[in-house]
């Protein structure tokens, strides 16, 4: 009875291996929490864009950043205005959080996808290859409990890098202007380190 089960065991193991294989992006995110990721943010829903006249952004996004110091994950925002869709992906390039309010990030990035028809969506400031941010707050760590995001930034608009996003000083405005996030109207956020 031992042998037999002896000569199952690798056959048992590699599917166990094969179901446990990340499925994409997101899993993949996920499953590495804890084994080298130092900082991860994810999330989908929509935010509540009403308060500035948008209507509501679906949204969904993950974002890691490594003890090694590499970063990694994905985004997209979508939404329809009476001008157009507003439509970008994009791939992280950088994430940070304020060491005196856990929850909060800034996420920058490149456009991957630009699939607006909203004119003012469409110049060279908005292309694939060109930066990208935006930032959230995870409402577990907020007094009102409430989740939150940006719509995204582009150039020039308070800096022109992802980069030059990531590295502003954390004490104040305009890193964290609470006029200019909005509450998600479903869905959720979540910033672990």
């Amino acid at each position: 009875m031992y042998p037999s089960l002896l000569r199952l065991s690798p056959i048992l193991l590699l599917a166990v291996a094969a179901c446990a294989e990340p499925a994409g992006p997101d899993t993949a995110a996920t499953l590495n929490f804890g084994r080298g990721v130092a900082l991860h943010v994810q999330g989908a829903g929509a935010v509540d864009l009403t308060a500035a006249g948008a209507g509501l952004a679906d949204f969904q996004l993950v974002a890691h950043w490594k003890a090694d110091g590499t970063v990694g994950g994905h985004f997209r925002q979508s939404r329809s205005t009476p001008s157009g869709i507003v439509d970008f992906a994009g791939q992280v390039t950088c994430v940070t959080t304020d060491p005196a309010f856990p929850g909060r990030a800034r996420i920058g990035g490149v456009v991957t996808e630009n699939n607006s028809t909203h004119p003012g969506f469409l110049t060279p400031n908005h292309e694939v290859g060109e930066d990208v941010w935006f930032r959230v707050q995870d409402g577990s760590e907020a007094a009102d409990g409430l989740d939150r995001s940006t719509t995204y930034g582009f150039k020039p608009t308070l800096v022109n890098t992802s980069a030059e996003y990531c590295a502003l000083p954390f004490n104040g405005l305009p890193w964290w202007n609470p006029a200019s996030i909005f509450p998600l109207e479903h869905g959720t956020i979540r910033v672990k380190q």
